[in-house]
């Protein structure tokens, strides 16, 4: 096995650590914090209402999906999605589902998608 070359890492120039001194100096003041934290926790109810949304999409899905008495191989054969990766958007918590894998889920159950922009 071929040993990894070592990272060379130069050394900023003067002008780069006075650069991140007062950046780190900037972002230290109570002010700076308190509004990084602000952000973090509007990222985090975006992300909760998207996780949100998601499921409620997914249980329509699922729920038309018993509806018409498809099994995980009658989905995957109208999708070409594997049963395995059907399964886990339905028992995942948090599943990472595209809206290409959504659409066709759907077309596949004979449902039209429609976006609403929020208000």
């Amino acid at each position: 096995m071929a040993e990894k070359p070592a990272i060379r890492r130069r050394t900023p120039t003067a002008a780069e650590q006075e650069r991140i001194r007062n950046a780190i100096k900037e972002e230290s003041r109570p002010e700076a914090m308190e509004a990084n934290r602000e952000f973090g926790r509007q990222v985090l109810a975006k992300k909760k209402e998207a996780v949100a949304a998601t499921a409620v999409v997914l249980k329509t899905l699922l729920d038309e999906k018993e509806r018409q008495q498809l099994s995980l191989a009658d989905l995957e054969a109208k999708t070409g999605i594997g049963r395995s990766n059907l399964s886990r958007l339905w028992n995942q918590s948090e599943p990472g589902v595209t809206l290409e894998t959504v659409e066709r889920i759907a077309a596949a159950l004979n449902l039209r998608l429609t976006l609403i922009p929020q208000k």
